[in-house]
């Protein structure tokens, strides 16, 4: 939004600089981009008015004009603009004059004429992309007066970044009551003159669509004339916000939308076909905008129309079927409020973007439209001639259904801001910023915010509005005090919590990849189970959602695989989506953690070997997640279509599969050539929420003894089950069992294997002695031989 200075100052009478300004501005949430000059120097370059203009007798196309400059002696001065007649008033540029565009005027003699100055275009003074013709001012300028005096030049601009919270200031009223309360100064507002209604001309207007339309206006003016041209105050503010100059009652709608911050749209009344309707687009429906480009629409786009189709995109855009041009002679103005949902996000489907949109997107004043379409006539007749109508005004349903109240606790304002505020500063602020505030209580109030902001809704919107008036940079900054309560005795570990830190620890990073996986990979790692598909995927090789979040890392891994990275470990918290019957829409969403590691174990050293990953390693991964956890984790090797055989195990907690762990299939080598198939897990994300009490045990200070076993059993029998054996006799003193070797080979039958365990006992309060641990190994075999078939090696 770009404001000027002098515009601004006619609003806000202060004697505060225009950086200071700024700053005010910007600590009070608009932030001032930048302070950018409101047009070049024109240093000599003057008002002007043709006395006479001849043909010049060497040259058909140029003029012999003299030029009052305010001297007792016009200047002649030759001139080839079409536009050059006798009376008109232009900028001149004198002998000596520099021009924006480095042009020096010097005195010349042209075909034989001599010539002491420059009759200007707007373009040629850098101030308009208008090169037709000699730029024309208004007839009551004074010969000889400094173009700079004229313009009220220089001038800065204002260059205010907006949050999209603040529509109420994308005007130079709204930031005018920001600077007015800013500055402690009232704001004063230009009178409107109603105009009268001098003709019977009405249109008709009716809002099919009323909760997305809370009012409509539209006044006619006949006899007016589009082509007169723009007053060059008007024209020159226009230029110093960002808007060209298009035609008369076009500026208008411009210019009030700049000065109130209400857009409005002229139509051409003659090109209308009936009445105005505020309705719904029907689907395929077509419009050719003012741009030229032809959109079809798509249904429930709000749309103004009449009995011939739709004449403008609400809130967006014009028609060109009913657009002013040179020849309109009866014009008819629309003023409107349209709701922020109405037109939210039709922009972007559209592709098209105009100050309109920008507006009613963020919500426009809803008391607004008949001030603006009062101010919009009077400007109209003044400088365009015409009878203004009666006018039309319908309205929908009303933007705020009820009336809204926020109640403010002064305690609430102290405690958020951290510091008290005095309760009449808190009332004179509200009130400045247009809130209606009433007394509740002692430090308590009623507030009531204003029709134009869309933004407050419950009582923090309030505190925030003091700390902005008060200023940011005044609050005085004090160290927060916080309660904490006690915990709980018997308080749990949260193991969820511990998944993320545990995987960064040990090297992992995690990955954010998208849901929609390619259908080939996936069907390989899932055994071609049925997969959900979409219906519009952003691509062929993103068609389907994912069954599970291997589908969504291999590719990842493979992208940093191919670009030598010697050590990849990533993991992913996402959704699996499963065909369900059962399940709302028929989708079953699992929420799941899945890893992936691959290349070597640790970084290379000169005093060790380089070691690839492991089963082992990636099982040991999995295992720290789960410490702390109330269950009791065990791995069952079995089978899956994506994982190798022999080298993949099946998650289990407390004997119920949670997930899957194993290293890539060998049927995959084809797809990832060259490069080592890296391990895989993936678990069911509720497991890890099994949370187990936490209690403080004090160390032993007895010593620990330690006996070893070497066991002899079959090749089928997996070690978990030995430690669970072992683990079944619940004997206090047994602190751990540590798996150190295993054998087989010569000295051992075929289809047997020698596991060697380490049994450390410890007890709280005594030493051992060699006949506790004796009783308690014998317990141990005795329990090993019946689970499991076991037997010390040798015997």
């Amino acid at each position: 939004m770009k404001i000027s200075e002098q515009w601004l100052r006619e609003w806000v009478a202060t004697s505060a600089s225009i950086d200071a300004l700024a700053q005010q501005l910007t600590m009070a949430g608009l932030e001032v981009d930048d302070l950018l000059d409101g047009g070049p120097a024109l240093d000599g370059v003057v008002v002007g008015r043709i006395v006479d203009c001849e043909p010049h007798p060497e040259a058909d196309r140029l003029k012999l004009c003299r030029v009052d400059v305010g001297e007792q002696s016009p200047l002649s001065i030759v001139c080839g603009a079409p536009n050059a007649s006798a009376g008109l008033v232009v900028p001149v540029a004198r002998v000596g004059a520099t021009l924006p565009n480095g042009l020096t005027i010097e005195a010349a003699e042209i075909r034989g004429q001599a010539s002491a100055g420059m009759l200007c275009s707007a373009s040629e003074l850098g101030l308009s992309a208008d090169a037709s013709g000699l730029w024309p001012l208004s007839a009551d300028a004074r010969p000889g007066m400094a173009l700079s005096d004229y313009l009220g030049l220089p001038d800065r601009i204002l260059d205010i970044d907006l949050t999209p919270n603040r529509g109420d200031c994308l005007s130079v009223r709204g930031v005018a009551r920001e600077v007015a309360v800013a500055q402690g100064v009232a704001m004063q507002e230009p009178t409107v003159t109603p105009v009268s209604a001098t003709v019977e001309t009405q249109p008709v207007v009716y809002i099919d669509a009323p909760e997305r339309c809370a009012a409509y206006a539209a006044r006619a003016i006949e006899g007016t004339s589009a082509a007169a041209p723009t007053p060059v105050w008007m024209a020159e503010r226009l230029r110093r916000c960002g808007i060209r100059r298009i035609s008369l009652p076009v500026d208008i709608g411009n210019y009030v939308m700049l000065e109130f911050g209400q857009p409005m749209h002229a139509f051409d009344a003659d090109k209308l076909d009936g009445a105005i309707r505020v309705r719904l687009a029907v689907d395929g429906e077509r419009i050719v905008t003012l741009d030229g480009e032809e959109v079809a629409l798509a249904a429930g786009t709000l749309v103004i129309a009449d009995d011939a189709g739709p004449v403008a995109i609400a809130g967006m855009i014009g028609g060109e079927r009913t657009a002013v041009d040179d020849d309109t002679r009866n014009v008819v103005f629309e003023s409107a409020c349209f709701t922020p949902a109405a037109v939210a996000g039709q922009g972007r489907r559209y592709k098209i973007h105009t100050d309109s949109l920008h507006r009613f997107e963020r919500g426009v004043d809803p008391e607004l439209h008949p001030v603006a379409l009062e101010r919009a006539t009077e400007l109209l007749t003044t400088h365009g001639g015409g009878r203004a109508g009666p006018v039309s005004v319908a309205d929908g349903a009303p933007v705020w259904p009820q009336q809204r109240h926020i109640a403010l606790d002064g305690a609430h304002v102290e405690r958020l801001l951290g510091q008290p505020i005095a309760p009449e500063w808190i009332e004179k602020s509200l009130t400045a910023l247009g809130i209606d505030v009433e007394t509740a209580g002692a430090k308590r109030w009623m507030a009531r915010p204003p029709s134009w902001r869309y933004d407050l809704e419950i009582e923090a919107d309030l505190i925030e509005e003091v700390a902005r008036v008060y200023g940011y940079d005044q609050l005085q900054s004090s160290d927060p005090g916080v309660a904490l309560p006690p915990v709980p005795a018997d308080g749990g570990y949260d193991p969820a919590g511990h998944v993320a830190p545990a995987l960064q620890a040990r090297g992992y990073s995690e990955a954010i990849t998208y849901s929609f996986v390619e259908p080939g990979l996936h069907a390989d790692l899932t055994g071609g189970e049925p997969a959900v598909l979409l219906d519009n995927p952003i691509s062929d090789q993103l068609a389907q959602m994912r069954r599970t979040l291997w589908a969504s890392l291999l590719p990842s891994w493979h992208h940093n695989a191919r670009r030598q990275q010697s050590s990849i470990r990533l993991y992913e918290r996402g959704l699996r989506f499963i065909p369900d019957e059962d399940a709302e829409n028929g989708i079953a969403q699992h929420d799941t953690l899945a890893g992936l590691a691959s290349g070597l174990a640790e970084d290379t050293h000169w005093d060790r070997p380089a070691r690839a990953i492991d089963f082992f390693d990636v099982k040991g991964d999995v295992e720290a997640l789960f410490a702390g956890s109330a269950g009791r984790l065990g791995f069952e090797a079995a089978r899956h279509p994506a994982l190798h055989p022999g080298r993949s195990a099946r998650i289990l907690l407390d004997g119920v599969a949670v997930g899957w762990l194993g290293q890539l299939s060998p049927s995959m080598a084809k797809r990832y050539k060259n490069i080592g198939l890296p391990y895989v897990f993936e678990v069911d994300y509720e497991a890890l929420a099994k949370a187990s009490s936490i209690r403080f045990e004090s160390l032993s200070e007895q010593p620990t003894v330690r006996r070893d076993l070497a066991l002899v059993v079959a090749d089928g029998v997996p070690v978990a089950a030995l430690v669970d054996a072992i683990e079944s006799v619940d004997s206090p003193e047994l602190r751990s069992i540590q798996v150190f070797d295993m054998f087989r080979g010569e000295g051992l039958e075929t289809g047997f294997k020698s596991v060697a365990l380490g049994l450390i006992f410890q007890d709280k309060a005594s030493t051992l002695t060699d006949d506790r641990v004796e009783k308690i190994i014998d317990r141990v075999l005795a329990v090993l031989r019946e689970r499991c078939d076991a037997r010390i090696r040798g015997e």
